[in-house]
């Protein structure tokens, strides 16, 4: 990862939603891009793969499903982290995410505290291609994951 600052790309059709993690991330020294759509994260990342730190992904974008994406992303290859933001993960798309490398889930709405400790993971190169210990690692702070037992 480079060592100036962090590179982002966020990808979701909610613009309020997109305006506010961007918004975010960049007060917090984060250089940031935005997609509305899969196609445009596979064009912004086909053109140069390793321009971006993280990924933060919707589960379902209107042009294509998370998991379909992810899978086109690491054939591009792209071997950076990802995060996925989803109102709720069943366990069949948790273990699909995991399989596929994701580094963690964030259960929507994103809250500040979930994007300061996803920050933060990365700042300290601790945000590669592993999934959180536990469930309820990768839920927003007072919300529920649906696979959470």
């Amino acid at each position: 990862m480079n060592a100036g600052p962090k590179r982002m790309l966020c990808a979701d059709d909610n613009l309020c939603y997109l305006n506010f993690m961007s918004r975010f991330l960049s007060i917090n020294r984060c250089e940031v891009a935005e997609a509305g759509t899969a196609t445009e994260v596979l064009s912004l990342v086909r053109r140069r793969p390793g321009d971006y730190d993280l990924l933060i992904i919707a589960d379902w974008l209107p042009d294509m499903d998370g998991v379909e994406l992810i899978q086109t992303l690491r054939s591009i290859p792209y071997t950076g982290g990802i995060v996925v933001t989803a109102p709720k993960l069943l366990p069949y798309r948790r273990a699909a995410y995991e399989a596929l490398g994701v580094s963690a889930a964030l259960i929507t709405p994103v809250c500040h505290s979930d994007l300061l400790r996803i920050l933060e993971l990365l700042r300290t190169d601790r945000i590669g291609t592993h999934w959180p210990d536990r469930p309820d690692d990768a839920t927003s702070s007072g919300a529920q994951d649906s696979s959470a037992p």
